[in-house]
């Protein structure tokens, strides 16, 4: 028996398992403040956070009393182990008093299954095998999350320290804020210097207006499970966009606050769904913008498409055409020169 088969009949033993203490659902269970000296030693050579350093735990309860609210962090996961690890190891080590940690791996070959069995003991659950891609593996994760903050974390991607403690906190009772965004960090597999990614959110407009630039940074975004409530799964049907087409629909009923700190790391690599430099993303962003737009009997929406043809059509269209009269103006000034002499 493969591997992958293997983690699938035990992931079947668990859910048949907690089916049976919890008369049919999932067991709500939680992580406990996880310390380095917890965790399994780092692979040799691996320093700095998340390998040798942690996040000191927080207070025994946040302020105002009462308990941390129980954050839930999905990791879907596909052949992306020798990232994995330091996915893994970068919630695990936030020191956060009430987590749930839960990955869904889509039956990866590489060494993903090792890693996750490796750090199994420390996880609310995991699963291995067949799905029907990177949505569905996050919609199972939340399906069986009961945190009231939510996110999702992909397998190449990080936490940054101390980014748990500060999302509980802007979400806290009484913070009054349903939702944040905060920085993100454009780290690169091929050693080029990391660049920090501004997050922000203005508005529902400005948000749609993806083409003046977008800084909803999908790792470092959170929010609490009434959003989810309302808003429910990600749309499944969307091979790179999910996240933006989540951000839309959660503001048409929640705003976003905004979180003035870095709370995650993106790693930019060639095997990455976005490694061709957002090409893909760009093109069903394009194909699919006009669903987010307001009624088409409306003058918002066609400001908008105005805007998009604009930004995207007309202005590019303006520079090739400026850069060419520009190179042909100059090589016709060398050839004159030339027959001058």
């Amino acid at each position: 028996m493969s591997e992958v088969s293997e983690v699938d009949e035990v992931s079947e033993a668990t859910e048949a398992a907690e089916a049976a203490a919890t008369g049919g659902r999932a067991a709500p269970t939680a992580t406990r403040a996880v310390r380095l000296c917890d965790l399994p030693a780092p692979p040799a050579g691996r320093e700095g956070w998340p390998w040798t350093v942690e996040t000191p735990p927080p207070p025994a309860s946040p302020r105002g009393g009462g308990e941390w609210l129980r954050v839930s962090v999905v990791t879907p996961s596909y052949n992306q182990g020798r990232f994995l690890e330091q996915t893994v190891r970068s919630v695990l080590l936030q020191g956060y008093p009430n987590l749930e940690y839960i990955v869904v791996d889509g039956g990866s070959t590489d060494e993903s299954v090792r890693v996750i069995k490796k750090y199994e003991k420390f996880l609310a659950h995991w699963e291995s095998g067949r799905d029907r891609g990177q949505s569905h593996a996050i919609n199972k994760g939340f399906a069986r999350s009961t945190g009231e903050i939510m996110c999702w974390l992909n397998s190449d991607d990080y936490f940054l320290p101390g980014a748990l403690r500060a999302v509980a906190e802007a979400l806290a009772d009484g913070a009054g804020a349903d939702a944040v965004v905060g920085h993100c960090v454009q780290v690169y597999a091929d050693g080029r210097a990391p660049v920090e990614g501004k997050g922000e959110f203005e508005s529902l407009t400005r948000l749609l207006e993806f083409w003046k630039g977008y800084r909803m940074h999908q790792p470092s975004i959170f929010w609490r499970r009434k959003v989810f409530e309302r808003v429910g799964y990600l749309d499944e049907s969307l091979h790179l966009t999910m996240d933006f087409d989540y951000w839309a629909r959660a503001a048409r009923h929640f705003p976003f606050a905004n979180v003035d700190r870095a709370l995650s790391c993106a790693t930019y690599h060639d095997d990455a769904k976005t490694g061709d430099g957002f090409a893909r993303y760009r093109r069903e962003l394009r194909r699919t913008a006009a669903r987010y737009f307001p009624p088409a009997y409306t003058p918002a929406h066609w400001r908008l498409r105005a805007s998009m043809i604009k930004h995207l059509d007309l202005l590019p269209l303006a520079a090739r055409l400026r850069n060419s009269f520009a190179y042909r103006a100059g090589r016709a000034r060398r050839l004159l020169a030339g027959g001058s002499r």
